[in-house]
């Protein structure tokens, strides 16, 4: 099976929201591995009526049928751009932190007039690594100390910051729902703002 192959399989498992909202939107996360972006991104997506396209779902599809996967970013933005075309708002389940991410939404802003809305998805370091050692490695890491290392290795690019964050989501927290809600609230109120 090659990529393409393998993005068809992945967008037959797509979640297709049931409306379209009037003005599209795109919602892209920031995060470390580990730090619970699907965690605020899955349910965000059926909040607001976005198209949920996870990096890590084309990921492990690619690895588990042999394809190599450094362009994951690349295939997810492709399908993103059908589905942009087609009418709908998306939200990325993926960390949108690099110039290649920026760059695409500023083409999307540019092509489509799209809004953007940027989230921080910044839980304190020792949930992380509690949560990378405990979690049931299966296909991305072969094993705690592998996820750890990942995490420490991409840390760096995630200090300093400079995006412009609507929403800062804390997933140690029990109030997630809360904090999903509110953010909800946020996008809900800045689609119709003109900045």
């Amino acid at each position: 099976m090659n990529q393409d192959e393998a993005l068809k399989r992945y967008e037959e498992t797509l979640e297709i929201p049931p409306r379209k909202l009037k003005r599209q939107i795109i919602v892209c996360p920031i995060g470390t591995v580990g730090s619970g972006k699907t965690s605020v991104i899955k349910p965000l997506s059926k909040k607001l009526s976005l198209l949920r396209i996870s990096n890590d779902d084309i990921r492990k599809l690619l690895k588990e049928n042999g394809c190599g996967y450094d362009s994951v970013r690349k295939l997810a933005y492709r399908l993103a751009l059908k589905y942009i075309a087609k009418g709908f708002s998306i939200a990325i389940d993926g960390d949108c932190n690099s110039r290649e991410a920026q760059r695409h939404m500023q083409e999307l802003r540019r092509k489509y007039g799209i809004k953007v809305f940027w989230l921080h998805i910044n839980p304190p370091e020792a949930f992380i690594i509690h949560k990378l050692k405990n979690y049931k490695h299966t296909w991305l890491f072969k094993d705690a100390d592998e996820a750890i290392r990942n995490y420490y290795s991409s840390k760096a690019t995630h200090e300093n910051l400079n995006f412009p964050f609507v929403y800062v989501f804390d997933p140690s927290r029990d109030d997630l729902n809360k904090q999903i809600e509110e953010a909800a609230t946020v996008i809900k109120k800045g689609i119709h703002s003109k900045q």
